[in-house]
């Protein structure tokens, strides 16, 4: 059980623990070794740069006399146009003098000129960057037998002019490695520039797919992959046997893209099940994605794990290192348009850097929490359009958790959260109150520091009006909440959701797959706040509130997602 993961609310960290974290990284920061530490003015009017990946661009600069009370406007064409758009603003984190954010919902394969301003003053610099290219240039082909019962070791590496690509025979659209638990994994990579494609990968004993030390620039798509992770004596899975595994710190620029989890061999306990063995309540079990304190610049998009109640995940997407620099995805990298559905803690557990960290479009169903950001070291991480279905703590335990779990690493100081136009669902069910979505909106995770949260446009629905909204005691300096349409309880500094709208919303009906956008005559319709870059081009007088803009096409997740998007590029 990692250190990063956190209780439920009935059940919080105690002061002890979170006292020896804190201690930990007060010693780390002596030695020199957290980011959390103040740089000197030496370290200032740094040129700015950018890391991209298919539709998002992570920028960084650190002008001389860079700080919080200087806004670094930002505005971007690409190369073709002649006319700029707005960026949304960047955050200076006054821990290192650095301002940091991302520019999003770009096209790929397209090179864009980027220009930043600090407010007030002359100062401004420009760069130029090329989002990722969707076709990737195939130097060589190796095809696979139809039929497999041996791991496929991959050591072949290609390079960026020429990735070498695994894939099924000519006229198959699948080859099959089915190890029947016989070997701990199906495909091991120890190369850079490869991709795999159209793989059925059956029954590791441990992981189905595990990356080796040094590797770069793999993509893995269309892949269905089941049967994975060890039981047990005590009848439950092993924590973090993944269908995707690593714990190389120097994995980069992974592509993860259009692949079916489904049916690991174990099963999770829930919050409601003590391992004995373990000592802990805490769900452990089987994960999907889990990459512990990679080098990031990854991408998990278009993915899909849906499963039954005898096969539920811990998380679904996510490592440890919950508290460090690092954790899970770390930094530039993008998780979006995957369906996600079937684990006892975190659908996606983005914990760590989350240093330009970008979440979106994701559907997410029968988890506890949806989103967990509650070791956000370094920020800025951006989550929005995702919407939340059902929630529970157990088998036979109706009661509802956070959509979004928020918070920092004691004595970080905390990373930057954006929290943009998410929709929280209550499906009907058998609880309580009839309803079994969220029991609460945005939460700060118990015992533990918050960093600033910006919160916009949400749909926080609630069970219950006595369920709360936003759960933030820190207070923290610069945190806001506002223009979001809550009915619940708000637990936070005076003043907060000044604009925001107390009521239910109404979605259109009748009810069609994948759209979650509101009737006209619902609170929220129009009545959202511009965010640059986030809801340019909205329809009507103002951007609705939540993930769904009204007379938009529907939104689409997991596989279907991923086979439009293949026929749109």
């Amino acid at each position: 059980m990692s250190i990063g993961h956190t209780e439920s609310s009935g059940a919080r960290f105690s002061a002890a623990r979170t006292e020896a974290v804190r201690l930990l990284i007060c010693v780390l920061m002596v030695s020199g070794l957290f980011s959390g530490e103040v740089r000197t003015a030496a370290d200032a009017d740094q040129p700015p740069a950018a890391v991209a990946t298919f539709h998002c661009l992570g920028l960084y600069w650190k002008p001389a006399g860079g700080d919080a009370g200087k806004s670094c406007e930002v505005q971007y064409r690409s190369k073709q146009d002649s006319a700029w758009r707005k960026g949304f603003p960047l955050w200076f984190d006054n821990r290192n003098g650095e301002y940091r954010g991302s520019i999003v919902e770009l096209q790929s394969g397209t090179e864009y000129e980027v220009e930043l301003h600090l407010a007030g003053t002359d100062q401004r610099a420009r760069l130029d960057a090329t989002t990722w290219n969707e076709d990737f240039p195939i130097g060589k082909r190796i095809f696979l037998e139809p039929q497999s019962k041996k791991r496929l070791v991959i050591d072949q590496s290609g390079n960026a002019q020429g990735y070498v690509l695994y894939l099924p025979p000519e006229g198959l659209d699948a080859a099959t490695i089915d190890v029947a638990g016989q070997d701990d994994y199906c495909v091991e990579i120890r190369a850079s520039h490869v991709m795999l494609r159209g793989l059925v990968l059956k029954s590791p004993a441990i992981h189905a797919v595990v990356f080796g030390e040094g590797v770069h620039d793999v993509v893995v798509e269309g892949c269905d992959i089941s049967g994975w992770g060890r039981i047990e004596d005590d009848g439950w899975g092993r924590d973090y046997d993944a269908a995707f595994y690593s714990k190389s710190k120097s994995l980069q620029r992974v592509v993860l893209q259009g692949n079916r989890m489904h049916h690991p061999r174990s099963n999770s306990n829930s919050w409601k099940e003590r391992r004995a063995r373990h000592n802990t309540f805490h769900p452990m079990g089987p994960q999907c994605i889990n990459f512990f304190d990679s080098a990031g610049n990854h991408v998990f998009r278009y993915n899909e794990f849906q499963t039954d109640a005898r096969h539920y995940c811990n998380d679904i997407f996510g490592a440890g290192s919950n508290f460090g620099e690092r954790g899970f995805p770390n930094r530039d990298s993008d998780i979006y348009g995957n369906r996600i559905d079937g684990c006892w803690d975190d659908g996606i557990e983005s914990e760590g850097a989350n240093c330009n960290v970008r979440i979106w479009n994701n559907y997410i169903d029968n988890t506890m929490v949806k989103i967990a950001v509650a070791g956000c070291s370094v920020g800025p991480v951006y989550l929005w359009r995702n919407v939340a279905a059902a929630s529970r703590l157990g088998p036979e335990e109706p009661a509802g958790e956070p959509f979004l779990k928020m918070g920092a690493v004691p004595g970080s100081g905390g990373g930057r959260i954006y929290v943009f136009h998410n929709t929280i669902l209550q499906p009907a069910g058998q609880s309580r109150e009839g309803f079994i979505g969220c029991g609460e909106g945005l939460a700060q995770s118990g015992g533990q520091e918050l960093g600033t949260v910006i919160s916009r446009n949400n749909i926080l629905q609630c069970r219950t009006e006595r369920a709360t909204a936003v759960r933030d005691k820190s207070q923290a300096a610069g945190s806001s909440y506002d223009y979001d349409l809550f009915h619940g309880r708000i637990q936070a500094s005076e003043g907060q959701e000044p604009h925001g709208i107390r009521g239910r919303p109404v979605f259109q009906s009748p009810p069609e797959p994948g759209v979650f956008s509101l009737a006209p005559s619902s609170p929220g319709r129009d009545q959202g706040v511009e965010l640059p870059n986030f809801n340019d081009g909205y329809q009507g007088a103002g951007p609705d509130i939540g993930a769904h803009e009204a007379e938009t096409p529907a939104m689409v997740f997991g596989i279907p997602a991923w086979q439009q998007s293949r026929t749109r590029n």
